[in-house]
């Protein structure tokens, strides 16, 4: 299975144009004063004003405006073939364009534009016009107020080789007191970006995102930019997570059709107050046909502080930007305090009698690890490990897919002596969103009605071990669950235990009814939905550093389609 005569020319036809992912980032706005940790009062939103629907209707005519800058090949949708959930239509196109070249389904996103079958290659124009970003919605539920989006798009191709996009928004939006304690104390919110609080309860959240990409040759390429990144083929990854906020940086791509290979470079920001400290992520991954549709990849990385580490001094190692070598071999010859963490995939995508689609996957996430401890009983603290396991599936049609996931991860992992060296990125995990010491399952489903209807379903159910104190600073006892609290903060050595502390218990329900109405005004991605979720959280024992956050909303509006999974806004 080699791909070698695939792009042995670099004029073969497109076939379809495509586009990067929407996402956007940062513009440090910090509140002076950080708001109490208890649920703000609803009442600061105020009623919203009866002139919703002009909200609404002026961005539709902005949005229709816009359209004449817009070729009819721009896709306005944040989900691309680059950028996607596993139940994503998107997902198929890429299976099937893979399945018919003969190489693998890449487990890396965002992907190179130019590295990769015909199908799946973005269109040649060197500007393909403005993309006009945006969502506007009305929210009623524990309050009731208006959220707004606004945003533009760019992106671009040279020579059948170079390829770049870049896209930027600005978010309002409505919080409940999680979130809302979040940007106030951190600056940050929920992986979308760096925010600051315009009341109590609304916030105004910058996201900036982009990247340039050229292929050296047909099975090298290189990226520099800043995005967010999932290396995984499952809704969630416990590598790097899709839900992460973007990162400055730049990844090495090889493609030799049945080996492919990255090795990635990230610049990390850790916010607390005033104060900014940065942080250094190198990463592997090398991934495998095994014949039968099976594959197997082998993941490292490590993380090292930019500022606090004796070792480097603020510069980056040159050891860790070599590629093809284990990292956790190179950090103990340094004798150097990094945080280093390793993990494998195996994976196996077929295609059923009825021509559905059919993928099974499973990752293993390594820190510290000792098998005298593991299998001593004695619950050590630094068996830190986790493992993630899912199932999925697209019907021949395309219009029905679905998926089921279950991970768990031990208290402690992804954990460090200081912020920069955890495996965080603005007050974010770069790995799995719940940080350690949880079990969980979760299940996705995708349904087009009518040929033109989308309904969507999110179901998760989660079971974790929270800290115990007044703040998350103020900790009386540590549970391992936050990837940035230190692991010196610990009670004990032994006795770290499965779902310890106090013990939370999350539901979360989500449909989502979307009907495209962008094709009239040649805008191809937006679409008039109609969102209801419900998040219910039970602590079986007092004394969470945060307490239960129980919600509902229904939520109407406008929106451009994009990659916005499990969030609560």
């Amino acid at each position: 299975m080699r791909q070698d005569n695939l792009w042995s020319s670099w004029d073969l036809p497109l076939e379809l144009g495509r586009f990067p992912p929407c996402l956007c980032g940062p513009n440090p706005r910090r509140l002076q004063t950080p708001p109490s940790p208890n649920p703000p009062d609803a009442a600061g939103l105020g009623r919203p004003d009866p002139g919703v629907t002009r909200i609404l209707r002026v961005l539709t005519w902005v949005l229709c405006l816009g359209g004449g800058f817009i070729d009819t090949a721009f896709s306005q949708r944040s989900t691309s073939l680059q950028w996607h959930l596993p139940i994503d239509p998107e997902a198929r196109m890429v299976a099937d364009a893979c399945d018919s070249a003969g190489i693998l389904v890449p487990s890396i996103q965002p992907m190179t534009g130019w590295n990769r079958p015909p199908q799946l290659q973005p269109s040649e124009d060197a500007f393909s016009g403005l993309q006009i970003l945006g969502e506007a919605k009305q929210v009623a539920g524990e309050f009731s107020a208006q959220s707004t989006a606004v945003g533009l798009g760019a992106e671009g191709s040279w020579n059948r080789r170079g390829h770049w996009h870049v896209s930027a928004t600005r978010w309002r939006l409505p919080l409940g007191f999680p979130l809302a304690h979040e940007v106030g104390r951190h600056g940050t919110m929920n992986g979308l970006g760096q925010a600051s609080l315009l009341s109590p309860s609304i916030a105004s959240v910058d996201r900036l995102e982009g990247a340039v990409s050229w292929a050296v040759s047909p099975s090298v390429s290189l990226r520099v930019g800043q995005e967010s990144h999932h290396w995984g083929l499952g809704g969630r990854s416990l590598f790097l997570d899709r839900h992460m906020a973007p990162a400055l940086g730049a990844k090495l791509w090889l493609d030799a059709g049945i080996v492919q290979y990255t090795h990635m470079l990230l610049r990390t920001k850790h916010l607390e107050g005033d104060t900014l400290q940065r942080g250094w992520m190198a990463a592997q991954w090398a991934e495998v046909s095994l014949g039968g549709g099976w594959s197997g990849a082998l993941f490292g990385t490590v993380k090292w502080s930019a500022d606090h580490d004796v070792a480097f001094q603020g510069r980056v190692e040159p050891h860790y930007l070599i590629p093809f070598g284990a990292f956790r071999p190179r950090e103990f010859i340094l004798g150097s305090t990094d945080n280093a963490l390793v993990g494998a995939q195996l994976a196996c995508l077929t295609r059923l009698r009825r021509g559905q689609w059919f993928k099974g996957y499973g990752q293993l996430l390594l820190d510290e690890f000792k098998a005298s401890e593991l299998f001593g009983g004695e619950s050590w603290w630094a068996n830190k490990w986790g493992v993630l396991l899912g199932v999925s599936s697209t019907s021949n049609s395309g219009k029905f897919a679905w998926m089921a996931e279950a991970a768990a991860v031990r208290p402690w992992t992804y954990t460090h002596k200081t912020q920069p060296n955890s495996y965080s990125h603005l007050h974010q995990p770069l790995g799995h969103p719940a940080g350690g010491n949880f079990v969980e399952g979760r299940i996705w489903a995708r349904m087009t009605l009518l040929d033109d209807w989308t309904l969507r379903l999110a179901l998760l159910r989660r079971a974790q071990g929270r800290s115990e104190g007044s703040d998350e600073g103020l900790l009386g006892f540590a549970a391992g669950e936050i990837p940035w609290r230190p692991y010196t903060e610990r009670n004990e050595d032994y006795g770290q235990v499965w779902l310890q502390g106090a013990r939370t218990d999350v539901f979360r329900l989500e449909l989502d009814l979307a009907y495209p109405v962008g094709a009239r005004y040649d805008l191809p991605g937006m679409e008039a939905f109609v969102r209801a979720w419900v998040r219910l959280e039970e602590q079986e024992s007092p004394g969470a550093w945060q307490d239960p956050w129980n919600v509902s909303r229904i939520e109407l509006g406008i929106r451009q389609s994009r990659v916005m999974d499990e969030r609560n806004w």
